[in-house]
């Protein structure tokens, strides 16, 4: 199916890269922006072994900038493009035991450091849809992270990774990075992707390095959204399969659920779910979550997390959350337990 798929997005979205390089588009005058984020918190850990407290810089969304522009090019279509890195110290999905009783990552301050290029593409929009080339989202990305709860920010599918990712579980010898997975595609990658929109439903198409294909699709209402992403990314990494689903809903009176499904053919078929219930009112969210993920390493891993999200100023906000990793099956396994706050301004 994503063979036949990736030849006819192939052949549309060759044809509009194409356009990219016409003389029109160099003449034109793109605008620039420039914007970003910082986003930092204060952990308190312990994974029933050890415990301390750390500044981290957020990984559910780290700290930021990027160049974003756009502009007319004539004949009813739009270029733009995209550049972000990302800048972080300390970041939280790096934090280990050493890190609780140290100045940071690898134990010195400045050593966790992390600068990486997020996107760095090139973009053609017109009545034949979008096309886009570079690193950028590959098309199944975020096909298991569609929410409307206003947590986010702290709470979503993939939250205890980005936030204890490197931590072990007790004297386990077990990390939580390694057992939780959210199977959210490919993410992002150097690719040719095409998009596609009609009213509300959109359709998704990418080819990258390594011969990765995705596909993607997105329902959105005010309310509601669903969204399906397939990938297959055969000679590159571990060359799985897989698919996930996930979506969200919010009721008039503030009252959301957030669902996902995630899996791919790894050894053991593992899979990843997750629910989440809030309640949004005003400049205030509120989630409490849970997920769990079998059959990916040792043991089966499973949390659940508590969370608060408040829209302060505009560009601010500020957030709270308690969450519990545990891990089942693996001898001298504890459950991890973390208590943490934080902020994340926009410019």
């Amino acid at each position: 199916m994503l063979e036949a798929i990736k030849s006819r997005a192939f052949s549309s979205a060759l044809a509009g890269s194409a356009l990219i390089l016409l003389p029109c588009a160099a003449q034109a005058a793109v605008e620039v922006g420039i914007s970003g984020q910082v986003n930092r918190l204060l952990m308190n850990v312990d994974n029933g072994v050890e415990s301390g407290v750390v500044h981290a810089d957020n990984s559910v969304s780290g700290t930021r900038w990027r160049f974003d522009g756009r502009g007319d090019v004539g004949d009813g279509m739009t270029a733009g493009l995209l550049y972000e890195t990302q800048l972080q110290s300390n970041p939280s999905n790096k934090i280990t035991v050493d890190s609780l009783d140290s100045d940071g990552v690898g134990g010195n301050v400045g050593s966790g450091d992390l600068f990486s290029t997020r996107f760095s593409y090139v973009w053609l929009k017109g009545n034949f849809g979008r096309v886009g080339i570079g690193q950028n989202s590959g098309a199944s990305d975020g096909s298991a992270e569609l929410d409307l709860s206003g947590t986010n920010v702290i709470q979503y599918s993939a939250a205890g990774g980005d936030l204890l990712g490197s931590m072990e579980f007790g004297s386990s010898g077990v990390t939580v990075g390694e057992v939780r997975n959210n199977f959210d595609g490919l993410g992002r990658n150097d690719n040719l992707r095409y998009d596609a929109a009609f009213d509300k439903f959109r359709v998704a198409f990418s080819v990258g390095n390594g011969d990765k294909v995705e596909a993607g699709a997105l329902y959105q209402l005010d309310n509601f959204k669903i969204g399906l992403g397939l990938w297959d990314e055969k000679d590159s990494g571990a060359g799985n399969a897989g698919s996930a689903i996930s979506a969200s809903w919010m009721s008039g009176g503030g009252f959301n659920v957030t669902a996902s499904m995630g899996r791919d053919d790894r050894p053991g078929d593992p899979q990843n779910v997750y629910l989440k219930l809030g309640y949004k009112q005003g400049d205030h969210a509120f989630g409490i979550d849970w997920g769990e993920t079998t059959d990916l390493g040792a043991g089966d891993a499973s949390s659940y997390s508590v969370a608060w999200v408040g829209q302060m100023l505009k560009g601010v906000e500020l957030y709270a959350t308690y969450r519990v990793e545990s891990l089942d099956k693996v001898a001298d396994a504890e459950d991890i337990k973390a208590l943490a706050g934080g902020a994340r301004i926009k410019f």
